[in-house]
């Protein structure tokens, strides 16, 4: 075969020409921050099976949508509606301190049915500790909306605990990586603090039913635990399949170098009992010690993978998928509770808590058979 011979300079007119037609154009801002969005989820995010979403399909729809003339306040609705079928409150939007979208579990009934009436709700229920006996609540540590991570009392031989978060300040749940340590170290303080004062009670109620997470599940689990015992395992998503994860690790629980109480503990749940208060639930389950009241707890409890994208949004997402020691998947069941009762509306209308009225009534049934706790 013979090939034809052009002029030196038509050749290189034709050569510029076919490299110029050639390069891609280079993406925009909003181009750019979409697909990194969007791969920060193909290669990270750990449950796509479970909720049945087809996260490939999401780009096909939603991809062409994004041009270079895409505002900023419309790129954020677009991924809101990407992730809002997720059904997933660890997935969050933010710019700076400006939270502009947040993913909600399904189990949210709890949250929707007292959430305007949360003083209500917990003023009902003191009020029924101290007619049980109980002195009033005291709060420990700093506010944060309203509430104090920690309220204590006491009647005789019983202690009640209400745990209402896993942080002291909200520096150590959004904060950076030495804020949160520094923040364990008084949470962890105030949570043996509170121990120190419920010394020589034979039950203790432990109340997390407004618990929304933080740090620490594990490690506050501990002053309850006289050996170290198996909770559960995690696994870490991986880029390469939907499904692929790395090997799973094992979680336990071992006895606090602090204060810890030993005796029969009655565990108060529900289903915004989330994430770190998940762990905490999940360790103190494995004691045999334990008995967990309420409702299940919400099903949330990967740890929160974070992601900065080029126009200055920043996004987290759970890239970790927790099981019991027998391998059953949490994540949106949440852990179960031994004695189902459910808080309602028509029981708040009563000024009646039937959750707290079925842990007292446990409590003293407890107390007669129950040693005093080391």
């Amino acid at each position: 075969m013979r090939f034809l011979k052009l002029p030196a300079t038509l050749a290189a007119l034709l050569l510029g020409f076919s490299t110029f037609a050639q390069t891609p154009a280079v993406p925009s801002l909003p181009e750019k921050s979409f697909e990194q969005f969007w791969q920060a989820f193909r290669d990270h995010y750990a449950f796509f099976p479970l909720k049945q979403v087809d996260w490939d399909a999401a780009y096909r729809t939603y991809r062409p949508r994004i041009t270079a003339q895409t505002p900023q306040d419309s790129l954020v609705q677009v991924f809101g509606r990407m992730v809002a079928p997720l059904h997933d409150g660890h997935i969050t939007i933010s710019q700076g301190e400006t939270i502009l979208f947040k993913g909600e579990s399904r189990r949210n009934s709890f949250k929707q049915n007292f959430k305007a009436v949360q003083p209500e709700f917990w003023r009902v229920a003191y009020a029924q500790l101290q007619k049980a006996g109980f002195g009033p609540v005291k709060g420990m540590g700093p506010d944060f909306k309203g509430k104090q991570p920690l309220y204590v009392s006491r009647s005789g031989n019983l202690g009640y605990l209400h745990l209402t978060r896993n942080f002291a300040d909200i520096s150590g749940a959004m904060g950076t990586d030495a804020q949160e340590k520094k923040d364990q170290r008084r949470l962890e303080k105030l949570f043996s603090q509170a121990l120190k004062q419920l010394s020589g009670c034979q039950v203790l109620l432990l109340d997390i039913r407004d618990d929304g997470g933080g740090h620490s599940g594990v490690e506050l689990a501990g002053h309850f635990a006289t050996e170290r015992v198996l909770t559960s395992y995690k696994a870490l998503r991986q880029p390469g399949g939907y499904d692929q994860f790395a090997e799973p690790q094992p979680v336990y629980v071992t006895p606090a170098a602090g204060p810890r109480f030993t005796g029969p503990v009655i565990l108060l749940t529900s289903d915004q009992t989330a994430s770190a208060a998940e762990d905490l639930t999940l360790a103190l389950t494995t004691l045999p010690q334990v008995t967990q009241v309420g409702t299940a707890t919400k099903g949330m409890l990967s740890d929160m993978y974070s992601v900065h994208l080029p126009n200055g949004l920043d996004v987290t997402l759970s890239n970790q998928r927790y099981t019991t020691p027998a391998g059953q998947l949490l994540e949106d069941s949440g852990v179960q509770p031994d004695v189902v009762v459910e808080n309602t509306l028509a029981g708040l209308e009563e000024q009646h808590d039937p959750v707290l009225a079925k842990a007292l009534e446990l409590a003293l049934e407890t107390t007669k058979r129950a040693t005093p706790a080391r």
